[in-house]
């Protein structure tokens, strides 16, 4: 009896290495998820992009005034979101696919093409990405 203790132990302390290891490897050195990187976007621009593009009529946005619609979901704490509109991965291609043509991802959802540029979409997410 006392050894299947024992084994079971052993057991149970692998798996709490490896547990420790994974986290570990999945958080920054002050334990918050890793960010995402915009290579080349300007998250300054991308907030002024999107109160010039009147997204703030349809979605609260920190950090942008006035931005407390209430039609698409809050965009708080974007950078850790594991999808968008629930059927892409968060990453930074879907995203700026997202924002320069929703309905070509999710034809009929609320969100309207604005007609927005690559660079526009690009710093529109690099903005997003700071919402920790």
């Amino acid at each position: 009896m006392r050894s299947r203790v024992h084994g079971g132990q052993e057991f149970i302390r692998a798996a709490l290495v490896v547990l420790m290891f994974v986290a570990s490897a999945c958080a920054s050195d002050d334990g918050t998820q890793p960010g995402h990187s915009v290579p080349g976007g300007n998250a300054e621009r991308g907030r002024e992009l999107i109160s010039q593009h009147a997204c703030a009529s349809c979605h609260v946005v920190p950090g942008v005034h006035d931005a407390r619609g209430h039609v698409g979901p809050p965009l708080d704490h974007f950078d850790r979101r594991t999808y968008i509109a629930g059927v892409m991965p968060n990453n930074l291609e879907s995203l700026m696919m997202w924002i320069m043509n929703p309905q070509r991802v999710l034809p009929g959802n609320a969100m309207p093409n604005m007609q927005l540029s690559a660079r526009d979409a690009r710093d529109i997410a690099a903005y997003l990405y700071t919402l920790r």
